[in-house]
């Protein structure tokens, strides 16, 4: 399967059971272009998708926000579920009222 991004900080596959993506390596300010090209991969896809974060090892506060971004523009009862979350980045979301974004679901945790 070819990524959808492949660069040396970052690489997203696409996935199809179930419908998303999953992300490995890091996101920092430089890497939001490709976050943002990834997300729009998803656009065409109806219903329900997942988000696999547990093969980063890095994402900043601005990718967060592209993330929350993207589930708010979702269409209406459709979710973005979250999963492999570090626990840090949970407590990021949920510190700054992110896990009330509506079309949003956390997922299960990473796990070390």
């Amino acid at each position: 399967m070819e990524p959808l991004v492949r660069t040396a900080e970052l690489r997203v596959l696409r996935t199809y059971q179930p419908d998303g993506l999953r992300f490995e390596g890091l996101v920092d300010a430089l890497g939001h272009p490709d976050l943002r090209t990834a997300l729009h991969a998803l656009d065409q896809v109806d219903g329900d998708v997942q988000l696999d974060l547990s093969g980063l090892e890095f994402l900043d506060l601005g990718g967060l926000r592209l993330l929350m971004a993207f589930a708010r523009s979702r269409a209406a009862g459709s979710q973005v579920e979250l999963v492999g979350l570090a626990p840090h980045l949970r407590e990021v979301i949920s510190l700054v009222g992110w896990d009330e974004t509506p079309g949003l679901r956390l997922g299960v945790n990473h796990v070390n």
